[in-house]
């Protein structure tokens, strides 16, 4: 059997496509979301260009200071904004609605968010890691092509790899040493 050698490279290339796929599957099967914070209404707990990940959560689980992500339209923009929920309000004609406002703030947010606007909790944040984040799409790429070339590399090794000689047993010296007199004695008689 061969010894596989794994150099830094490879090593360092699986790991991170584990984690791109570990991603991606949090993302389509579990609904994880990730979003980079553009502004500072959170600091100082969520900065500009820090990435919040987010849990699908059900509106009976969401208490007030739980920080969520919530789509919410102004005018013709939709946006998505993670904010504290700061109170928890009965509307009689549209149900609960959440007041939420930004821990940098001194005001709440003028809007109503009902369940139905809530994306998840906020269940992590990574600090300035948005930045890189933006460049996902190119990362992948990158990643991908760093694991082929890896596995053309470890199946390049592995093809042109020889055998080790093995040392010749004595007999068969001996043998080969015998069939060569014989001939060498049948040439000089004829």
């Amino acid at each position: 059997m061969r010894k596989r050698h794994l150099d830094v490279l490879s090593i360092i290339s699986y790991l991170l496509f584990a984690f791109v796929v570990v991603i991606v599957v949090l993302h389509f099967v579990f609904g994880f979301q990730y979003v980079v914070i553009l502004t500072d209404s959170m600091k100082p707990d969520i900065n500009p260009n820090d990435l919040v990940i987010t849990k699908p959560v059900s509106s009976k689980d969401i208490q007030i200071g739980d920080v969520i992500l919530y789509r919410i339209e102004i005018g013709n923009s939709t946006y998505q904004i993670a904010h504290r929920i700061v109170g928890i309000k009965l509307d009689p004609t549209s149900g609960y609605y959440y007041i939420t406002k930004g821990d940098n703030r001194n005001y709440t947010d003028p809007w109503k968010v009902y369940p139905k606007q809530v994306i998840g909790r906020v269940v992590l944040v990574i600090p300035m890691i948005g930045v890189i984040w933006y460049y996902t799409p190119l990362i992948v790429l990158g990643l991908f092509l760093i694991v082929i070339a890896s596995l053309a590399y470890d199946l390049a090794w592995l093809l042109l790899e020889e055998e080790p000689l093995r040392s010749k047993s004595r007999k068969a010296d001996l043998v080969a040493l015998r069939r060569k007199k014989i001939k060498v004695h049948y040439y000089r008689r004829h």
